[in-house]
This record gives C-alpha cells, sequence and structure tokens, in this order.
C-alpha cells in the first residue's frame, strides 16, 4: 500500500506565501497549485452532498470587517477552513489543488510527459516496463499579466518548426556544473538542446507568447483562456518573482464610543448580531428590551435596563451612520486607524487596547520630544488580512484590484480568503514640526530615488498615478525597518514575527506621520507584553539610540553608503543605502517589499552628515 502524500499547510500561510495561483512544492518532488474560489465552494457543495447539510457550518469559517468589505466590494469573508480527520460538523475539508507544471520526467528514464490539472495521485512513467516516479520540471513560464503555463519545450527543441509526427522528449540533468547548459532535453526525432539562455528574457520571443492561462482555476482556465499576447519569461517554479501575494488589511476598531461602559461594551461586543436583529426587527422597542434585561449585567444588578438599552440604541444607530461612509482606498482605511491610534483606548473588553504614553520632563523624555510627540502602548490588537489576488514577475502588474480579484474564480464569488490574527505593537507619532524643518535639509539623492520610483511605475504600468511619497515617507519606513531588526535582536523576536504599518500622508487635512511595529499570530491571542515593554521610555530612549548607532554604520560600507547616494542598489535601484546587511527585512515584514529605504535620512551621508534626521540630536 502506498503511503500518503504529506500535503500540510499552515492556515496563515494559505494567504501568503500560498495563496491561490501560487505553486507549493511539497515531499518527493510533488507540486500543486493552489485552486480558485469555484474550487473551494465546490469543497464544500461535496460534502454536503456526501455528509448532509447538518455536518457543514460556514458560519465557523466567516469573518466580518465591513471597512475591508467595502473596499473590495464584498459581503464577507472565509477563513481557510482547517483539516479534521472526525468530527460533528466541517470534517474531512480540504483546500483544493491542481498539478501544475504538467510537464513532468522519468527519474528513472528521463522521459517526459504531460499530466492532467486533476490527477489526484502522484504520477507514473509510462514508457515500457519502467514505471519509475515521474516529478515534475524545474521551470514554468509567466507572463507580467498573472498568467502561467508550461514552458513549450517541444517548440524549444525545434525552433524550426514542428514536423507532423510523433515526438517524445527526455529530459538529462547531466553531470556538469549544474547549470542550465548542463540540462538537455532530447526529441525521438533526433533534435537536441540544451536550457542555456532559456531564462533570459525575450528568449521565447521567437517561440512562443502568452497563451493567457489560468491553470488554478481547473481545465477551463486553459480551455477557455485570456486574450493576452505579452512576452513569456521562464522562472524557476519556486522563485520569489513567480506569485506575489496581494494582501488588504486592516486594524479591528472598537466600534462603541470612548464614554460607553466597560459593561455596555462587552455585551454590545458578545450580542452584535442578535441585537441588531432585534433592533430592525421591534418597533417599540419591546423585544429588545426583553432580550437585554436577561443579560448577566442587567441580573445581576451592574447595569440598568434604561442605561443599557438606551448605549445599544445609541451604539447602533451612530454606527448605521458610520457604515454609510465611503472606504474607496487603502488610504480611507489608514487615516481611520491613525486617528484612533493617536487616541488609544484603555479597555480590557476590546481586541483594541492603546494607551497612550507622553514624555516626562527628564533628560530622556525631553530627548524623545524633539522628534516623537508619543509613543502609544497597543496591549491588544487584531488584523483581518484579506487575500485580495496576486501578481507575477513584478509586485505591481498595473491591474485594477476589481480586475486581480475577478482572475481569482469563473463565477463572481461574494466572498474572499481571509485570515484574524492577534498580537500586541507599539505606535510611534513622529513631530511633525521636526520632519517639516528637516524636510528643508534633505539630501537631493532622496528625492532622485523617488523619481526613479515614479518612472520605474509608469513604465511598468502605463497608466500611473503618482503616490504621495516624500523624503519623509522614506524616512519613516527606514526607522521601521531598523526598528524591526533591533527589536529582534534586542528581544529575540523571530526575524519574520515582527510587521510593519506606515502612516503617512502629505495631505494638509489628513496629514500622518506615524509607524506601526506589532507582532501577531494566527494561533493565540497575542503574545506575552514584550513589544509593548519595549515602548516604554527608557527602553524606547536606548532603541532609538541603538537605531542611530545601527544607521551610522553597515558591515558593506563605505560600498552601501556610496552606491546607495549616486545610482542606487536593490531591485530596480529603488533603495538608497540600504542593503541585507542594515536595512533589509523578511518580505513577510515589509509593506513594501524591501523598497523604497535610506539610511542617510536617519543620519546624512559622508559628504553632508547634517542632512539626517537625526543628524543633530544630542546623543
Amino acid at each position: 500500500m502506498s503511503k500518503k502524500p504529506d500535503r500540510k499547510i499552515r492556515l496563515g500561510q494559505l494567504l501568503s506565501p500560498f495563496g491561490i495561483g501560487q505553486l507549493v512544492n511539497f515531499p518527493n518532488d510533488e507540486t500543486l497549485m493552489v485552486s480558485g474560489l469555484d474550487a473551494w465552494d465546490e469543497m464544500i457543495d461535496h460534502r454536503i452532498q456526501n455528509a448532509g447539510f447538518d455536518h457543514i457550518d460556514l458560519s465557523e469559517f466567516e469573518i466580518r470587517e465591513p471597512r475591508l468589505e467595502r473596499l473590495l466590494g464584498v459581503s464577507k469573508f472565509r477563513k481557510p477552513f482547517p483539516f479534521r480527520e472526525s468530527s460533528r460538523q466541517n470534517s474531512r475539508l480540504t483546500i483544493p489543488g491542481v498539478r501544475f507544471p504538467q510537464w513532468h520526467y522519468c527519474i528513472r528514464c528521463g522521459t517526459m510527459s504531460q499530466k492532467g490539472l486533476s490527477m489526484p495521485d502522484i504520477p507514473r512513467c509510462s514508457s515500457g516496463d519502467c514505471r519509475g516516479r515521474l516529478i515534475p520540471v524545474r521551470f514554468v513560464a509567466v507572463c507580467p499579466q498573472g498568467h502561467i503555463q508550461d514552458v513549450p519545450f517541444l517548440d524549444w527543441v525545434h525552433p524550426d518548426g514542428i514536423e507532423d509526427q510523433e515526438h517524445i522528449l527526455t529530459y538529462s540533468a547531466g553531470k556538469g556544473s549544474g547549470d542550465l547548459s548542463s540540462i538537455v532535453i532530447d526529441c525521438s526525432c533526433g533534435a537536441r538542446r540544451s536550457l542555456a539562455g532559456i531564462m533570459n528574457e525575450g528568449a521565447l520571443d521567437n517561440i512562443s507568447t502568452c497563451s493567457g492561462h489560468r491553470p488554478w482555476l481547473g481545465p477551463i482556465g486553459i480551455t477557455q483562456p485570456q486574450s493576452c499576447d505579452n512576452s513569456l519569461r521562464v522562472v524557476i517554479k519556486g522563485g520569489s518573482n513567480v506569485h506575489y501575494a496581494h494582501i488588504k488589511s486592516a486594524l479591528y476598531l472598537p466600534k462603541t464610543g470612548d464614554t460607553t461602559p466597560e459593561l455596555v461594551q462587552r455585551v454590545i461586543e458578545r450580542q452584535e448580531s442578535t441585537l441588531r436583529s432585534f433592533y430592525d426587527l421591534d418597533n417599540d422597542g419591546r423585544a429588545l428590551k426583553l432580550f437585554l434585561a436577561n443579560q448577566p449585567e442587567v441580573k445581576s444588578g451592574h447595569l440598568t435596563i434604561e442605561e443599557l438599552l438606551q448605549h445599544v440604541i445609541d451604539f447602533i444607530e451612530t454606527d448605521n451612520d458610520n457604515n454609510d461612509v465611503e472606504i474607496n482606498s487603502d488610504f480611507d482605511i489608514r487615516i481611520q486607524e491613525y486617528q484612533y491610534l493617536n487616541i488609544g483606548r484603555d479597555s480590557e473588553n476590546s481586541d483594541f487596547k492603546a494607551v497612550v504614553k507622553q514624555f516626562s520632563d527628564s533628560e530622556e523624555g525631553n530627548f524623545l520630544a524633539e522628534l516623537f510627540e508619543h509613543v502609544v502602548l497597543i496591549e491588544k490588537l487584531r488584523e483581518t488580512r484579506v487575500f485580495s489576488g496576486f501578481s507575477r514577475l513584478n509586485s505591481e502588474d498595473g491591474r485594477s484590484l476589481r480586475n486581480r480579484i475577478n482572475d481569482l474564480s469563473v463565477n463572481e464569488k461574494d466572498w474572499l480568503p481571509a485570515h484574524v490574527v492577534y498580537g500586541e505593537g507599539i505606535f510611534i507619532k513622529f513631530n511633525d514640526q521636526k520632519i517639516d524643518e528637516w524636510l528643508t535639509t534633505a539630501n537631493g539623492n532622496i528625492n532622485e530615488l523617488i523619481s526613479r520610483y515614479h518612472q520605474e511605475q509608469a513604465d511598468r504600468m502605463g497608466e500611473y498615478e503618482p503616490r504621495d511619497i516624500s523624503p519623509a515617507f522614506i524616512l519613516l519606513h527606514t526607522f521601521a525597518h531598523l526598528l524591526i531588526n533591533r527589536l529582534c535582536y534586542n528581544c529575540g523576536y523571530g526575524s519574520s514575527s515582527l510587521r510593519e504599518r506606515l502612516y503617512y500622508s502629505s495631505s494638509e487635512n489628513n496629514r500622518m506621520n506615524g509607524v506601526l511595529i506589532y507582532t501577531s499570530s494566527g494561533d493565540s491571542e497575542g503574545s506575552m507584553g514584550g513589544l509593548v515593554r519595549q515602548g516604554k521610555e527608557g527602553n524606547f530612549y536606548k532603541l532609538v539610540r541603538e537605531i542611530i548607532e545601527d544607521a551610522r554604520w553597515c558591515s558593506a560600507d563605505p560600498v552601501c553608503m556610496d552606491v546607495g547616494s549616486t545610482t542606487g542598489q536593490g531591485p530596480d535601484s529603488l533603495n538608497g543605502a540600504a542593503c541585507h546587511n542594515c536595512a533589509i527585512v523578511p518580505e513577510t515584514s515589509c509593506e513594501e517589499f524591501n523598497r523604497l529605504l535610506d539610511r542617510s535620512c536617519l543620519i546624512g551621508t559622508y559628504s553632508n552628515p547634517n542632512s539626517g534626521f537625526f543628524a543633530n540630536t544630542n546623543i
């Protein structure tokens, strides 16, 4: 009896890095692609047919976040279903996938063959009596519009055309240096060609253009392709440029006002959906009043029914008004969060507890007050993360948000996959006046970096509207990265366990200059308070001093600083003085894919050391 394949993925990874359309490499050289939303619904329907409606409870997977629902145009979100071998409800649900790439080769004889997307078992060689195990080839072909297909090996071996006869390919890895020239494709007709140069840009232009395939949608994604004539680019199937997940996220913001008593908050958060139902159906308020009278807070005498009823009605009517607020972009979500973070909320019964800490009249406090307005200690934080599509080759491809969402399914859906994580964090509000003073003396090379970014985006997307980016944004972003690296070093956090959330706007009416660094985990409701303690005045003062020292010297200097101040470095030269030795963090921690970073914002350059934000601080 063959061993059951090991195909396990953590739930949080099913958004990023293993979201829909991504290739997942499993043990025993098996590669599968995560299927689209239609297949997820089919999995539920199939389980209902086999076990009955009473064995499925979709409410277990439902996640609500009104602001993200309005932004993404859906009515709800669903978390990926966990696999359970046996239970009363929601058992034996798996995340669907397809077998891709379809080109495989035999580990014994090297014979190549293409297998079906829906083939459930690991394929075997059918050449003669071989029966060797087939493993997928290492390469796929992608285009900038998110399409992916098999590498056209037949056309590669026969660049002058294929005669009308049967062609059987053989894959030979050879025993050379391991580069592409050591991999040779032989054809039964006698033609042969190595893969040298196949990954070069434009290598397939004279052979094939994109076929518009979307295999994550199943066979229909190939038999009914999208129209596309973009150039194909051959990449390694496990490469980071095969799939960039686009995640939209929002922090949970309490719906009740600051003056709402704690016990009232507890009732509303516990019974919100039921309270809304009674409010909508009730004409005279009797049913709502009767329901509230049975709440333990009222029965115990800690709340009067009249007080609770009035707070509940005020909450529902005010929240209904808030639901009419337009959410058209990430900026609309960020500005709300920014306002909440700066006000704070000291509540034990909410998934958002933030305490604003002003600086004291001490030497440490005075030093920090010159640079920052305050620090907010966030002891409780809940974040909803939604998978809203993906791109290939580049993190941005110019497609609209709606087009990326539509590519996740054949039929239009009213939901998207999401995940809720809990944690803690510290929010740093920079001093606006100090930033304004610094902007007048900032290095000109920072503006050149920003110009390169806008030009690169315009070349890639065509109809590009320049983002609101200034040297202040580069400052905030670089500070966030150095803070993450320092926290990992000081506190023992894993390199990918911290994330940044940037709050920046130069708009006069909605100005933002803040950074949130937080830890979040889908496996528990927060951590042990270690990050929050680092935000206390004494600890934060030491952190800032260490960050300044870290910015002053990189182990790759003087090269890092010199190259960063002239031509730039990193992908598309979109970083200044920032490399893996100083300011780069894991991709999962950064909102900008490790671009738009420059240490010279903090400490100046060798030729102009007084141009940094921290240059004239007393340290």
